[in-house]
């Protein structure tokens, strides 16, 4: 079982990735550990030259499958701030997310408060139901940005529930949870968070910020490999939801004999059969060492690297921040704009081993656009390689 790394400055070399590449692409898809990779492949390795079930291996000890799931749901509450109990698995967030949008049966008159642009995953599951009837509200952006209080506002006194990612990906928004969280709690409103863009890299306080429901996934900055996602139901919302069941909802379960279903107490009821064990291993595995490393320690390291990517950008010609988003509501993501001086293309980028995602085609000003993010396997190194490239091409 390969160590977990203790402080930050060394957790760069267990992602083999960054020895040559700056990747600044982790909202998008991130790099996998050497500790996820490992693990996975001696189960693997176990399963096909051994055949049977293999075990999970920890530092302490190796563990069948049961357990290997309950050590990650105590990683992922840890890391989320709710009770393992609360954590079910599913193939993806946005799968996990249908919990609440097929799941409960909302009244007639009852409507739903969503963003009305950013990440489409939730809001074509909210207007699958639209269709059916239910009356969903859209929040619009004010200057590009969808905050606590434009949802708030759409809120009346029938809005069964309020849908909010916590970090918008398109810009890299926060938005106040705790704010909304309240305000939810006080008026009996559901409270439904995509944590995707922050799980892993932010603090997440699940049962602080007053939150019913939350969903996350694996292949960003979980450092896993894609096909699992995660959920944290909480007590008001886990009676509403009307999921199937199997063999995995049980309360014993591989207890085959029984004649009769006994639905579990936890979350655990919405695991209908077997899992993805691979990806439910790697996502512990990254929580535990989130949990190592500290949550707030983390969110301080990758909002530094955002801070000093803005500093950047703010003293480079032809490039600007492009959404004026407050300090305090700043996240690990950054989108910037390039006006036409600046003429980096992709072969230039990998010329320079940086993993920078592709500029948007110019707008009707001519500027371009590009979404960075920064994990704590990056350093400020790899933003200074980005701006080389970014001040060569506005010298040719």
């Amino acid at each position: 079982m390969t160590d977990f790394s203790r402080d930050i400055d060394g957790f760069r070399a267990k992602v083999p990735v960054t020895k040559e590449w700056a990747y600044l692409i982790t909202a998008s898809t991130g790099l996998v550990s050497d500790f996820v990779y490992e693990g996975a492949r001696r189960y693997m390795d176990a399963r096909y030259l051994a055949g049977g079930d293999s075990v999970w291996e920890y530092p302490d000890a190796g563990v069948g499958t049961l357990e290997m799931m309950e050590r990650s749901k105590r990683a992922i509450g840890t890391m989320l701030g709710c009770a393992p109990e609360r954590i079910c698995f599913g193939q993806s967030a946005t799968q996990m997310f249908t919990m609440v949008t097929e799941g409960i049966d909302y009244a007639p008159d009852a409507n739903v408060v969503t963003v009305g642009e950013g990440w489409i995953g939730n809001r074509f599951a909210w207007q699958k139901r639209e269709a059916e009837g239910l009356e969903v509200r859209y929040a619009a952006s004010r200057d590009g940005l969808i905050t606590a209080e434009a949802l708030m506002e759409l809120c009346d006194e029938r809005t069964a529930a309020v849908t909010v990612n916590s970090v918008e990906s398109d810009t890299g928004y926060r938005v106040d949870l705790d704010k909304l969280g309240t305000f939810c709690r006080e008026r009996n409103i559901l409270l439904f968070v995509d944590a995707v863009q922050s799980a892993g890299a932010l603090v997440n306080d699940f049962d602080g910020s007053c939150i019913d429901f939350l969903v996350g996934n694996d292949y960003k900055w979980m450092m896993n490999f894609c096909g699992t996602g995660y959920a944290c139901v909480g007590e008001r919302v886990m009676p509403l939801i009307r999921w199937g069941a199997g063999w995995m909802s049980d309360a014993e379960r591989f207890n085959t004999a029984k004649a009769r279903l006994e639905l579990r107490s936890d979350a655990g009821r919405f695991e209908i059969g077997y899992p993805n064990a691979p990806g439910i291993y790697g996502l512990g595995l990254a929580a535990m060492q989130y949990n190592l490393l500290g949550a707030e320690r983390v969110e301080r390291y990758v909002r530094s690297l955002a801070e000093y990517c803005i500093e950047r950008a703010v003293a480079m010609p032809g490039v600007r921040c492009t959404f004026d988003i407050p300090r305090e509501r700043r996240s690990q993501i950054v989108l910037l704009s390039f006006d036409s001086s600046i003429a980096a293309t992709d072969e230039d980028f990998k010329a320079a081993h940086v993993f920078a995602p592709s500029f948007s085609a110019p707008d009707e000003n001519g500027e371009r656009r590009a979404r960075l993010s920064f994990h704590y396997y990056n350093d400020r190194e790899d933003i200074d390689r980005f701006f080389a490239v970014i001040e060569a091409s506005r010298k040719r």
